[in-house]
């Protein structure tokens, strides 16, 4: 049966099977790894080196929601020729799982396996689910390694002998992915055709950054609605108020029309009763003059005092004629 190496064991093999070993790292049943110097920022695909030089940086920081590839500072090597001087006849396979002060600060961390034959740099991801930023050093101890001895009988026939094989340092994937040319129809995609509000719905009920990121858009999108609402009402208002002033104007324009309508009627008739009026007016001041002209006693008073007479009917008209002017200016 496969058996835990003890604290004892694990310090007997810092140097050839954990390279770069440190001793306060040793724990009753595991070795916890440290943070190497190389990684890569997976949410930007930033890459990073740290280092212990004066202009080398220190540490990283991962941010809320972020996810990191980092580096173990130790060389693992689980190959038969470095376990036989150690522990003949048997094989080293481990188990890679976060410390619990990570799990505590809600950064996430895969648990994986080093199989038997393995030799190279141990990489694994940290993401940070917390509503905070983690920071992490060079040298912090961060991933505990469980190793289990293989006695015989429960050894493998095959060794590891995969493409992560004596590669040392940050590695990205090689994993071969899809075949080229596969159509469209052919991926299952993990969009729905619900609405936009059910997908907002979901990204509020998802985790951390998520769920902030959609009270946020949820907040953006209210303010938004009020907006157009209030938009709309202001359109309506002045559309309203635009047919009102179109009814008025056409209003005016008839009682216009009906003005002129009204005067081009009258006139006629106030022409004609002018007409009239003028020739009876004529015909009465012939008719008088014709009386007086043919009396002599009227006649020889005419001729006598005909100039008093014409002067006198002058001033009388330039009066009459003065009165009706001022009569029209007071009135308008």
């Amino acid at each position: 049966m496969a058996n835990l190496l003890n604290d004892q064991e694990i310090r007997s093999i810092l140097g050839s099977v954990i390279g770069d070993g440190d001793e306060k790292s040793v724990r009753p049943n595991s070795y916890v790894l440290r943070l190497g110097d190389s990684g890569e920022f997976l949410t930007t695909g930033k890459e990073f080196k740290l280092g212990s030089g004066s202009n080398d940086k220190k540490g990283i920081k991962v941010a809320p929601g972020h996810s990191v590839a980092v580096t173990a500072l130790e060389k693992i090597d689980f190959t038969r020729d470095t376990i036989r001087k150690h522990f003949p006849e048997c094989d080293l396979h481990a188990f890679i799982s976060p410390t619990t002060d990570l799990q505590r600060e809600g950064v996430s961390a895969p648990t994986t396996q080093v199989d038997a034959g393995y030799r190279g740099t141990l990489n694994w991801t940290l993401t940070n689910t917390s509503s905070e930023e983690r920071r992490f050093v060079r040298k912090e101890r961060l991933f505990r390694l469980t190793i289990l001895k293989l006695a015989k009988g429960e050894r493998p026939d095959d060794l590891y002998k995969g493409s992560y094989q004596d590669r040392e340092g940050y590695v990205r994937s090689e994993r071969s992915g899809a075949p080229v040319g596969m159509r469209k129809n052919e991926w299952e995609e993990s969009t729905t055709k619900k609405g936009p509000d059910a997908l907002l719905k979901q990204l509020i009920n998802s985790g951390f950054p998520w769920n902030a990121l959609g009270r946020r858009l949820k907040t953006i999108d209210d303010q938004f609605q009020t907006v157009t609402h209030e938009y709309s009402d202001i359109r309506n208002s002045i559309g309203r108020l635009e047919a009102e002033a179109e009814k008025t104007a056409k209003a005016q324009d008839t009682l216009t029309d009906r003005i002129r309508q009204v005067v081009r009627d009258e006139l006629p008739a106030h022409q004609d009763r002018w007409l009239v009026l003028s020739a009876g007016m004529l015909a009465m001041l012939a008719g008088i003059a014709v009386s007086v002209i043919t009396t002599e006693p009227v006649l020889n008073l005419l001729l006598k005092y005909g100039a008093l007479f014409g002067l006198g009917i002058t001033v009388v008209g330039a009066g009459l004629l003065t009165w009706q002017v001022r009569r029209r200016r007071k009135s308008t």
